[in-house]
C-alpha cells in the first residue's frame, strides 16, 4: 500500500519539476512587445497601443532598459491577463435610428 503511494508522490514530484522548468519558460519569453502579444493572443500593435494609452504602467507592466527598449515584466503580463479574464463584458443594445427622410418614405410607403 504504501509503495504504491511512495511511487505516486515520486511520480507527482517529477510532473511538478517539469511544470516549473515550462512554468521558467514562460517568463524568460514574455519580455518584448511580440512575445507578449503571443502569450495574450493579441496583435503587437494592440500591445503598443496599451502602452502607449497607459493600460500597460511603467515600473508596473515594463521598464526601460539601459538601451531605451521596454522590457516587459512577465509577473505583471500573467496578473493583466488574469484580470482580462474575469473581466465581464457589457454588451451594449444599440437602437436602431433610421434616418429622417427615410422614415418619412417608409411611412409613406406603409
Amino acid at each position: 500500500m504504501f509503495e504504491n503511494l511512495e511511487k505516486t508522490l515520486l511520480e507527482i514530484n517529477a510532473e511538478l519539476k517539469l511544470y516549473r522548468k515550462l512554468f521558467e519558460l514562460i517568463f524568460d519569453n514574455l519580455r518584448t512587445r511580440s512575445q507578449v502579444a503571443k502569450y495574450l493572443r493579441v496583435d503587437q500593435k494592440t500591445i503598443y497601443n496599451w502602452t502607449k494609452d497607459g493600460t500597460f504602467q511603467k515600473g508596473i507592466h515594463f521598464i526601460i532598459d539601459k538601451n531605451g527598449k521596454k522590457e516587459y515584466i512577465p509577473n505583471a503580463i500573467i496578473e493583466f491577463e488574469e484580470k482580462m479574464k474575469n473581466k465581464k463584458i457589457e454588451v451594449k443594445k444599440v437602437e436602431k435610428q433610421i434616418n429622417p427622410i427615410a422614415s418619412k418614405f417608409l411611412n409613406k410607403v406603409a
